[in-house]
């Protein structure tokens, strides 16, 4: 996981102070490239590069069968199929959308990411769009189980 303030800051004290930290602390505090903890990033990073490539198979199987999407658009969408419709939607109305994250971070299986989806909507005279996004994924094994998605419906 990316360090964050707080991991920096703790380290710094500890660091000043002349002590090194625990073990057991400075295990759950240091990232682990590669291990399980980066997991969950990599299978976000993996949903973003397929919504960039247009890719509603490679979505779709990111998903587990019965994942769960709520977003303002949909208060409660059910199942893989359904969500990888979505983004065949998305991508009919937006031809050329574009997902740029802005930051990600994750807490054990848990996936924080704020992010600029932006394009031009194709039954709008071509009108340029950039809405800002933040989602909040659970993974569990290797697939996305539920996708909490947040933005201004009325942003341009």
């Amino acid at each position: 996981m990316p360090m964050n303030i707080v991991t920096l800051v703790l380290l710094t004290c500890l660091a000043s102070s002349g002590q090194a930290p625990l073990p057991a602390i400075a295990d759950q505090l240091s990232p682990d490239p590669g291990g399980s903890e980066s997991e969950p990033i990599r299978t976000v990073e993996s949903k973003f590069s397929a919504f960039n490539r247009h890719d509603t198979g490679a979505i779709e199987s990111l998903y587990a069968r019965d994942a769960l999407l709520q977003s303002p658009d949909h208060p409660e969408l059910v199942g893989n199929a359904k969500i990888a419709d979505t983004y065949r939607w998305i991508f009919d109305a937006i031809p050329d959308a574009k997902d740029s994250i802005a930051t990600i971070e994750s807490v054990a299986n848990r996936v924080y990411v704020q992010f600029v989806l932006s394009g031009h909507l194709k039954d709008a005279g071509n009108k340029p769009i950039s809405v800002r996004i933040m989602s909040v994924y659970t993974i569990k094994d290797h697939l996305i189980v539920s996708d909490s998605t947040y933005y201004d419906r009325k942003a341009p």
